[in-house]
């Protein structure tokens, strides 16, 4: 049996949140929840107990940063992608984000919806499982 993902969407634009969760919901490996204020994202992954959280980048500012940080320090969610992104709403086909900043995730700028769906992808693979050697 399979089991969806599940990502948490945290930005005050239902519009963004709308345009990365389709191109999500596309893949059927997802579960999505949207949190449009920053100040309830906590309270929202701990209820949904997401495998990934999505920030926007505006929001990332002081209440997004605030709530990652507080998430980070929770042991339930220690091991919990965090990613900061940001769509190019002036064009559909875009989404703003990159590498590693500051301990969170994040992707190079601009990147196509499809190689960000990817992305989010590979952060959700499970870890190789460890070989195992037969007692001698």
């Amino acid at each position: 049996m399979t089991f969806l993902k599940k990502i948490l969407l945290v930005d005050y634009e239902p519009r963004v949140t709308a345009l990365i969760r389709a191109a999500l919901e596309k893949t059927g490996k997802y579960i999505i929840k949207e949190e449009h204020n920053s100040k309830l994202a906590f309270h929202a992954a701990r209820f949904f107990q997401p495998d990934i959280i999505l920030f926007d980048v505006l929001m990332s500012r002081r209440d997004g940063k605030d709530v990652a940080e507080q998430l980070q320090a929770d042991p339930s969610f220690k091991d919990t992608p965090v990613v900061f992104v940001s769509v190019n709403t002036a064009s559909e086909e875009g989404v703003i984000s990159g590498g590693i900043l500051s301990g969170y995730s994040f992707l190079a700028n601009p990147v196509r919806v499809d190689e960000f769906v990817r992305y989010v992808g590979e952060l959700l693979k499970p870890a190789p499982a460890a070989k195992v050697r037969p007692a001698a």
